[in-house]
């Protein structure tokens, strides 16, 4: 079976699970893993939640297990453009024809009814068992004690920022948000930069060792000159190598992690004399990151893309960006859960502050920005947005999707 056909058959069956169906719980995961022989148990796992940059802390920490010769399963949510980029071993995208025969076989045990994300972490499982990783390093979906990935029993456990996000499941507080995903610390924790909130309700509820990034780590992850990283969020991949290395022995490089390039992070891509700027900035925290390093780097950004979905608090975001470019240009999403272009539009125009065009899809509004006279130009929002520009031919100097 070719990849195209594989894809087919396993986007059939992941679609019959309804993707967009949330219920925390841990109950169902659990007894289907027990039935299969809880295959999470076969490897160390490393565990990494936050609101902003655990992808990024995710893609670091694998890389430098990699070059220190380790054998490592790799688990990240959401993809960008292709479902298959969750899975990746030693840094390699796990071919959707493997996947889809971990799928066929979790959907014919599936007689618990697992969630979308679910049926995704227990393939995730299966496919590392059987590829006989030394280490898997995972990024929670959502929140932390509910989670799936929350299954496992990680060696270490991490911390990226925490903010205000997922609030309708998560808690309306820093600290209702904080305390369900400060769950994934059991053995041993390594906790970023954070507000004091953050902070003091960690060390009074987790039952675990706990190490906070410092002022001396920041100074370290500074002095490695990320480009599209937060310096915060390298100082605590530091903290964690250090401490993998000193109470397990691993040998890992710190240096390896420059070697990462993590998509969709202020990523730029300059093409047809104009500088595309991707990045999924979703929330209040991760916006205000964007602009700082927008300032940082002296971009003048002449048009925004802007899209979002419901879930989120896009208002709020969509003010912080008008402030740095009054063109905003708005296409329809994809994904279902994607705002209306119009809802947008409307809420800027009683703003009157922004100049608004409306686009049937992101393919489309690409390539008009490549016969416009903007020179700098910013696509954020949301990662399913980036997700598909990142699909479009940006590098070829012209539209049109990737085959």
């Amino acid at each position: 079976m070719n990849e195209i056909e594989a894809f087919k058959e396993l986007n059939g069956i992941l679609n019959s699970l309804n993707p967009y169906a949330m219920d925390l719980s841990l109950d169902r995961i659990k007894s289907f893993l027990n039935k299969i022989g809880n295959p999470q148990n076969s490897f160390k796992s490393i565990l990494v939640g936050g609101t902003n940059g655990k992808g990024s802390a995710v893609s670091m920490l694998s890389k430098a297990f990699i070059d220190a010769d380790y054998n490592v399963g790799t688990y990240t949510s959401p993809h960008l453009i292709q479902l298959n980029e969750r899975f990746k071993i030693n840094g390699k995208i796990v071919p959707f024809a493997i996947l889809l025969e971990y799928a066929r076989f979790v959907q014919s045990l599936n007689f618990e009814h697992l969630t979308y994300f679910e049926f995704l972490t227990a393939m995730a499982f299966l496919l590392f068992k059987d590829f006989g990783v030394d280490v898997a390093v995972l990024e929670v979906g959502m929140g932390g004690e509910f989670d799936a990935t929350n299954v496992i029993d990680p060696i270490l456990s991490i911390l990226t920022s925490i903010s205000l996000d997922h609030t309708k499941h998560l808690g309306d507080t820093l600290e209702k948000i904080t305390l369900t995903k400060s769950k994934i610390i059991k053995r041993l924790g390594v906790v970023s930069k954070n507000p004091e909130t953050v902070i003091k309700t960690i060390k009074d509820s987790v039952n675990a060792e706990v190490f906070f990034v410092d002022d001396d780590y920041v100074k370290r992850a500074k002095d490695l000159g990320f480009f599209n990283v937060n310096t915060d969020n390298v100082a605590t991949v530091l903290l964690a190598i250090d401490l993998l290395n000193q109470r397990y022995g691993f040998g890992l490089d710190p240096f390896s992690i420059k070697k990462v390039f993590w998509p969709g992070r202020f990523e730029v891509i300059e093409s047809n004399g104009k500088a595309f700027i991707l990045d999924g900035a979703h929330n209040a925290s991760a916006v205000e990151n964007l602009i700082g390093l927008i300032d940082r780097f002296g971009f003048r950004i002449d048009a925004i893309v802007f899209a979002a979905l419901t879930t989120k608090d896009w208002k709020e975001n969509l003010t912080k960006l008008c402030d740095i470019s009054p063109n905003i240009k708005l296409p329809q999403l994809k994904y279902k859960l994607g705002v209306e272009p119009k809802d947008i539009q409307a809420f800027l125009r009683r703003r009157g502050v922004c100049q608004t065009e409306l686009f049937d899809d992101v393919n489309s509004c690409i390539n008009k920005l490549f016969n416009s006279e903007y020179e700098n130009i910013l696509i954020t929002g949301s990662l399913y947005l980036v997700g598909e520009a990142l699909a479009c031919n940006l590098m070829e100097g012209e539209g049109g999707f990737m085959p």
